[in-house]
């Protein structure tokens, strides 16, 4: 199921970051990461949506998903993950997550781009609650267009917004026979 998640009003936390903009250090998720993401989780989705220990795990070791983290370059606490895969011909955004603490700061636009970067090929897909007006206008500002609404899919009344990225292949080179 897919879930992406930089929703909420910006937190109100005294440890807040005072920057506007949080220079973030994209890189491949390490197993030390995986507590202070499973807490990113929990902060970011209804538990009945928030990646656990076990999927996680699975996520991390799992051919052909990029599991990212954006960490804060003078701490190195977890501000945040993404989460994708090549499916189909296409990219898919799986989870996108951040923590509270860090929203509306540059970070999940940041986490986006990397993913991009990382899964190159084919149009980037993705499914957002509808109720997230946040996580929907940080997609449509990366490139995402809606595609269509599916109904329940966070479960009972809780429809689901399909996004789509189109990426177009690079022009190869063509050799003109005569």
């Amino acid at each position: 199921m897919d879930r992406s998640a930089t929703q909420g009003t910006p937190s109100s936390n005294s440890n807040r970051p005072s920057t506007p903009h949080a220079p973030a250090l994209i890189e491949p998720v390490a197993w030390k990461d995986l507590r202070a993401v499973v807490d990113v989780q929990k902060r970011s989705f209804p538990a009945r949506l928030a990646y656990g220990w076990g999927a996680l795990l699975t996520l991390r070791v799992w051919p052909g998903v990029a599991f990212l983290v954006a960490k804060d370059p003078a701490t190195g606490d977890v501000m945040g993950c993404v989460i994708g895969d090549q499916s189909r011909g296409s990219a898919r955004v799986m989870n996108l997550a951040i923590h509270p603490d860090w929203r509306r700061r540059g970070v999940g636009r940041a986490l986006l781009r990397a993913l991009d970067a990382a899964l190159p090929d084919g149009d980037m897909t993705l499914m957002v609650q509808e109720h997230n007006l946040g996580a929907q206008a940080l997609y449509v500002a990366e490139g995402f267009v809606s595609t269509g609404t599916v109904a329940n899919y966070y479960g009972k009344g809780q429809h689901g917004i399909s996004m789509r990225k189109p990426r177009h292949a690079p022009d190869k080179p063509r050799t003109i026979v005569s």
